[in-house]
């Protein structure tokens, strides 16, 4: 059974788009330290999915959790670090369509935190914002049902394309709220799995971090759509976040960013204290003179602080 969506011209332009940037990127000859750039965006993409939940850790205490260092945090914080790391890990095991495969996520991903973690939960439960009810789910009785119609769609809706599949697949499964906890970063988790398996370049693409720039305005689109009865709104909303992180990255591959947009990847992929050099490995594709100019904007913007001269400098994030 389809969900209830209106497949709105809208939606069809915004997949066009993004298919034709997505084309553009597999087809270039990627200047980017691929190696360095997949390390910094899964980390953005891992801390960015928790910290939506409510994970109170900064990113480079995130990274360091995930390089294997000691970090001083809440317990359940780093918990939730190390989980979500294994589970990105594991990404290219999971089938996006089957039911089997999530429950086993789910299990990587709360193992520790929860004792029903790889279970559907066997509650009801309401989510609520800032103390006020934005949605009610289904009853947990209904769950095991909802879920096995959502992966039917999955399997038979070859005739939509990924960008959609995966949207709708991410506003049912919020809608449904199949566990206990954990079905935020559950919900990111399926629908990065779904675009990384249909297209390679998507590897790239740092959609939960594109999310939490426009937290609010994902939570406004999840109500949005459960009060209208369909996921059209949502889906637009994603695709709009979609094309937004592809034309970030596009723009960095082609060498046509501008030093506002270079800026912007910087502060959320740089570490809090990086030189010149770790700059250019991380955004690519620049001379050492863009990159010079770009970090002395930052500097004058009241982003970064300068510590030394030139190729000696350390630069370090100024926290808002």
């Amino acid at each position: 059974m389809k969900p209830p969506i209106d497949i709105t011209p809208k939606i069809l332009n915004l997949t066009a788009e993004i298919s034709s940037m997505v084309g553009r990127l597999e087809g270039a000859r990627l200047k980017i330290p691929l190696v360095d750039l997949r390390r910094q965006i899964e980390a953005s993409s891992i801390h960015s999915s928790c910290v939506i939940e409510g994970n109170t850790l900064t990113l480079d205490q995130a990274t360091d959790v995930i390089n294997g260092k000691r970090v001083i945090g809440p317990k359940r914080d780093i918990l939730e670090i190390k989980n979500a790391y294994k589970l990105y890990g594991m990404i290219h095991e999971f089938n996006p369509s089957q039911e089997k495969d999530i429950l086993r996520a789910h299990r990587v991903l709360m193992e520790g935190l929860i004792a029903s973690a790889g279970e559907f939960r066997k509650t009801g439960v309401v989510v609520a914002t800032q103390g006020k009810v934005v949605h009610t789910a289904p009853s947990y009785q209904r769950v095991g049902t909802l879920i096995s119609q959502l992966f039917d769609f999955v399997r038979e809706s070859k005739d939509l394309h990924v960008l959609i599949v995966s949207s709708i697949f991410h506003y049912e499964f919020e809608f449904i709220h199949p566990f206990e906890d954990g079905n935020g970063r559950i919900g990111r988790f399926w629908q990065t799995l779904m675009l990384r398996q249909g297209r390679p370049a998507f590897n790239l693409v740092p959609i939960e971090t594109a999310i939490k720039a426009h937290q609010q305005e994902y939570y406004k689109a999840i109500e949005q759509s459960s009060q209208d009865g369909n996921s059209t709104v949502f889906v637009e909303f994603m695709l709009e976040v979609i094309l937004e992180a592809v034309l970030s990255l596009e723009n960095l591959v082609s060498g046509r960013a501008k030093p506002k947009d270079r800026i912007i990847f910087m502060m959320k992929h740089c570490p809090q204290e990086f030189t010149r050099k770790d700059y250019m490995q991380i955004v690519g594709n620049i001379e050492t003179h863009t990159a010079s100019r770009d970090l002395k904007e930052a500097v004058e913007r009241g982003l970064l602080k300068m510590k030394g001269v030139r190729a000696r400098a350390v630069y370090k994030k100024v926290k808002k």
